[in-house]
């Protein structure tokens, strides 16, 4: 009688950020991308990089799917924070430009696929405020669906960039990074618009909610909330290019004094 009522309450609870539910999911999500990268690595070669894409990306649109038709059929209709106008919601259009398409549109969109898709996935898995659901725990897991098919789907995004890192289809270069910021402000100047419209919080851009930053916009305005954004994303989007840049950094000072001693 008592460990039924410890359960009960211990059911009750709300999953929390840093909690049991977060950090289970977030190791799960871990070890099921090495495992897929370092799969698809090996056994594809050069040749099937490109259908490897093309999977990944039709496996997302499916679980993006999956969740609208969850929602119709539990609920009879379509909620507003489900259009696809979030930070994370552009992996819909990036992923099958990058897996699809060719030429310079191609070539324009595929650094901000790549990073992105890293950053995007990587936030959410870090600090997953808004996709844990309302149950403390995984089970039962039809309970959990939507948070399950969060966690997929932001899996699948940072696998993509990886398997394209990896893959040598793209090589982040400091070059690109005002390709990418252009493409992010470009979509937050959506969000803003379907925030205007429909009156939701795309990007966190009109109530803030779920945001560690909110206090800012409730403070100080939106003016200083948005001033914010614009910097920690410049700030957010320079570590995908970190590595490389840094890297290439070093080995143009070092250059130099290697020459000198071999001369």
């Amino acid at each position: 009688m008592i460990y039924d009522f410890q359960t009960t309450i211990f059911e009750m609870q709300s999953p929390t950020v840093f909690g049991p539910k977060h950090i289970a999911g977030s190791i799960a999500i871990g070890i099921m991308i090495a495992v897929l990268l370092v799969v698809l690595l090996v056994i594809l070669r050069k040749q099937n990089h490109p259908k490897a894409l093309k999977i990944m990306t039709l496996v997302l649109l499916g679980l993006e799917l999956t969740k609208y038709s969850h929602a119709l059929i539990t609920g009879g209709s379509f909620p507003l924070h489900y259009i696809p106008m979030q930070l994370c919601s552009f992996s819909l259009y990036l992923m099958p430009i990058t897996s699809f398409g060719k030429g310079k549109i191609r070539d324009f969109f595929l650094p901000t696929t790549f990073a992105v898709g890293l950053l995007a996935g990587l936030i959410v898995l870090v600090y997953p405020a808004t996709v844990l659901g309302g149950l403390y725990g995984w089970f039962p897991l039809l309970d959990n669906l939507i948070p399950i098919i969060s966690f997929l789907y932001h899996g699948l995004m940072i696998l993509f960039s990886l398997y394209l890192l990896f893959a040598k289809v793209y090589q982040p270069n400091i070059k690109d990074f005002g390709k990418v910021y252009i493409s992010l402000m470009g979509f937050a100047a959506l969000a803003i618009i379907t925030n205007a419209i429909f009156g939701t919080d795309m990007m966190f851009l009109n109530t803030g909610a779920g945001s560690p930053f909110q206090f800012v916009l409730l403070q100080y305005g939106r003016f200083v909330y948005y001033l914010l954004m614009l910097v920690l994303a410049a700030f957010l989007l320079f570590i995908p290019f970190a590595p490389t840049t840094f890297a290439s950094l070093f080995r143009t000072i070092t250059k130099p004094k290697v020459q000198k001693q071999e001369n």
